[in-house]
Order: C-alpha cells, then structure tokens, then sequence
C-alpha cells in the first residue's frame, strides 16, 4: 500500500492515549508525526462539558496550523480520541482542511468502549475518501499490553498491506481463537 512512500501520522490527545498509539504506529511504520493542537483550553471541568458539547454538536475547533504538508505524503494516519461518541472538534477540523488533498488515508480512534465503525464513516466523509485501513483501540486494549501489541501489529500490518484492513476483519480473524 505504502510501497516505500511517506507516511504521516497526525493526531489529537488530551490524556496522552491517542499520542502513545500515533508514537507506536509512527515507530513502527518509519512515519513523520504531528500534533493537533486545538486553540481551545479542553482542560478542567468546564473545559471537559465544552469538549463534550463541541464534540456531539459536530463543531470543528479552532486549531493552529500545521507544520507537515498532507500531499508530501501517500498515506496520511489521522488519530483521535472518541468524544460523547463522536470524534474530537480538532480532529473534524483537520479533516476538513485537508479535504482534497490526500493520496491514501487511515483513521484510528481510543476510547473507552466505541467501536471504530461508529465513527469512521464521519471522518471519511470530512476527508472526502475511504479509509484504506482503521482501527480502534478501547480502555482494555490500551491497558494490556498483549492486547494493545496484537492490536497495533495488526493495524500496521493493514496499513503496510499485509493482513486484515479493517477492524471487523481483525474480529472476524479473531472470534474463532
């Protein structure tokens, strides 16, 4: 898929999650990374109730500019925590401004227990393409270690070609074991 190209993996964090898995992916893949950074303080409890508003009513936050350019690459990662079920306000605004511009695109999510499917489709209709690969990580994967390795090595794998592209197919490889 990749076929020797580069790689970008970009991503939004506020408790650190998202960033460990985009720094295991970019590790593992050879991949430049960056950071979303949302203009908006998400931090304390009103920050939080203003985080989850923002994130259900589907509005894209204010984010300062990025310092990697997305058609430098042929795969673009795109990470974000799950919000109220719906992906974070940065995350929506860098699928908006990078809409057009991608060459191939992969979303991965964390969450406590949202699957993937759910908010997949939103992101690849704000990136304007199919998500060549995703997946998604929840609090029990993130948390044990076996897990989160088979989960991570599975993921990169879509994204290097190698095996299952999606997280039902990561289901479906795994619910007969």
């Amino acid at each position: 898929m990749t076929n020797g190209k580069r790689i970008l993996v970009v991503y939004y964090s506020s408790t650190g999650n998202t960033r460990r898995v985009a720094q295991d992916i970019a590790a593992r893949l050879g991949a430049d990374i960056e950071r979303i950074n949302d203009e908006k303080n998400r931090r304390g409890l009103f920050g939080l109730i203003g985080a989850a508003l923002d994130s259900a009513r589907e509005r894209p936050a204010q984010i300062t500019p990025t310092s990697k350019c997305p058609s430098d690459y042929a795969l673009i990662v795109v990470g974000t925590p799950v919000w109220a079920g719906k992906m974070t306000p940065a995350a929506r605004a860098y699928l908006r401004m990078i809409r057009g511009s991608l060459s191939d695109i992969a979303f991965f999510t964390t969450s406590g227990a949202t699957d993937a499917e759910k908010i997949v489709p939103a992101m690849e209709a704000l990136a304007g393409r199919q998500a060549v690969a995703f997946s998604g990580f929840n609090d029990r994967e993130l948390k044990t270690a076996a897990l989160y390795d088979q989960k991570l090595s599975l993921f990169v794998n879509a994204l290097q070609g190698k095996r299952c592209s999606t997280i039902s197919d990561y289901r479906d490889a795994h619910s007969h074991a």
